[in-house]
Formats: C-alpha cells, structure tokens, sequence
C-alpha cells in the first residue's frame, strides 16, 4: 500500500529532522538553459550547511523546485528517490496517487513543510506543488476544504483507499509538530477533481453528530501518541486522551491514556467507535 514511510512514526520522532548523511548514489535532476544541473543530494547538502534560517529557507527552496523538476519527468511515477533521506513517499494501493512530505526544522517550535502530489490520470500525470496554509485559515479546520494546491501541511505516513460509488477517496494519516509543548497527529481526506487536482478536507469523518474532512488530536509534545490503521481489525486507532498540566504558565494538553477508540468505514465514511478491545498481538 506505501511506497515508502518516514523514518519513525512513534517513539523516535526527531528521526524526522534532516539528518543529512548523504552517501547514495546523486539523483541528478535536468539541466536547465546556462545553468549546470545539480543532484538533489547536493541540493539537500546545501540545505543542511546553511545556519541562517532565510538562508536555509531559499536552498530548501531550490531543493523542491528541482524535484517538482525531476517529478515531471517521470512519467512512470516510479522513480524512488532513495537517495534523499527523510522524504515521506506514499503511494496509494491503486498506484494512482503520489504523496512526498517532508519538513524543515528551524526552531523546535518552527516547521516548514513541503508537499507534493502526483495522480495517474487517462491523458497522464497530474503533479501539484502543494502549499501550507494552516497558519491563516480562517475557519475551522476540520471543516476547511482545500484546493487549487492549498494545504494543512503535515508529514504523511500512511495512505488508505476506498471506493464510494465510482469515485476512489484516500485517506491520510499524519503528524505536525506544531509547537515545543504539542504536537499532533491528523487524519485527512483527500480526492481528486476533473483536472486531477488534489481537494483536502472533504468530509468523510463521523462521530455520530457531526461530519469532518479532517481531524486532528493534539497531544502533549513529551507523551508518543498511537495513530495507526490495523489491517487485521479493518479499524483506525488511536489512544483516548486526558487533559493534564504538563508545562507551567501553559494550558493543559492531551495525554494519553490506555483507552483505544476507533474508526470504522462503512457506506464510504470513517464512523467512530469508542472503547475498542485491544492486546498486545494487535500491535
């Protein structure tokens, strides 16, 4: 079902900072007019000597532009790109969808992601930059459709498929590092227009009262938090959480317990199921 994950999902999350130790083989991406073609490694390299955070920002620029290059490229959506560490490559069961994350860390506090998504059409691929626009939206996340490249950006590290009718909904899981007290974990619905656009958000959750195209549980930044979906029970589950004090001068953050509540698909939606009877096998 997934090309390929990031490196930790759990208990070893700085394992998604750029720990650049580049000693594969160079992608080289295209050479454009008067300009002599770098690899994406050296790129990546570039990256991680900057020390100024602007400065950072522009190679890590350069970085993506140069592989939406080498993305456009590739006409068989195959292309791995093992040679650069810490890119989240998921590839939907159907091979038709593409999603790469990745992140760069300027501050514990501070993330800047990056996406980019692929979707095999009849006359092609389709690739969208992607752009992260949850610092300003101004209505509620989990009730926000985003389209036309827009984004909550998040690093992926599952992708689910499902049909409604004859149109084909994925699902993703996620994570945000948010700030140096929380992080979260997210699900998000993804679809795809006519043009093979990608649409985030579009309702496909529900928890008996309400719908949402995405959700996300925000949880104390020290505490590993379970997100996962179990192919054996067919279910999505996570931990259930309790508010605690777990910084002073701060408000209170999720924790959490030992209690599993779950989401099951039925009629084309993820319906929630509380208390849900888990062991060690399930894991």
């Amino acid at each position: 079902m997934k090309r390929r994950r990031h490196a930790c999902q759990q208990t070893s999350l700085s394992g998604l900072f750029f720990l650049l130790c580049l000693c594969a083989p160079p992608a080289v991406v295209a050479q454009k007019a008067g300009v002599p073609a770098l690899p994406l490694d050296s790129l990546m390299r570039n990256v991680a000597a900057e020390t100024d955070s602007a400065r950072k920002i522009t190679a890590m620029n350069d970085f993506a532009a140069a592989l939406e290059d080498a993305l456009r490229q590739d006409a068989t959506m195959n292309r791995s790109f093992d040679s650069i560490p810490h890119l989240g490559i998921l590839t939907s069961k159907d091979k038709k969808v593409r999603i790469i994350t990745w992140n760069l860390p300027l501050t514990p506090a501070r993330h800047k992601y990056y996406g980019i998504v692929q979707y095999r059409t009849n006359n092609g691929i389709q690739t969208t930059v992607l752009q992260d626009v949850k610092e300003t939206l101004a209505t509620r996340p989990e009730s926000t459709v985003l389209a036309q490249g827009q984004w909550f950006g998040a690093l992926y590290y599952d992708i689910l498929q499902h049909k409604a009718g004859k149109q084909s909904r994925y699902t993703l899981l996620g994570y945000d590092f948010h700030t140096d007290i929380t992080h979260r974990k997210l699900l998000e619905s993804v679809t795809f227009d006519d043009t093979g656009s990608p649409v985030f958000g579009v309702p496909l959750f529900d928890n008996g009262q309400w719908k949402a195209g995405r959700v996300l549980l925000e949880y104390s930044a020290t505490s590993p938090f379970y997100l996962r979906y179990l192919p054996h029970k067919k279910m999505i589950v996570y931990q259930r959480m309790q508010l605690e004090q777990v910084a002073p001068g701060q408000p209170p953050a999720g924790v959490p317990t030992d209690i599993f509540d779950g989401l099951v698909l039925k009629n084309g939606y993820w319906l929630l199921q509380k208390d849900i009877p888990l062991t060690a096998n399930d894991f």
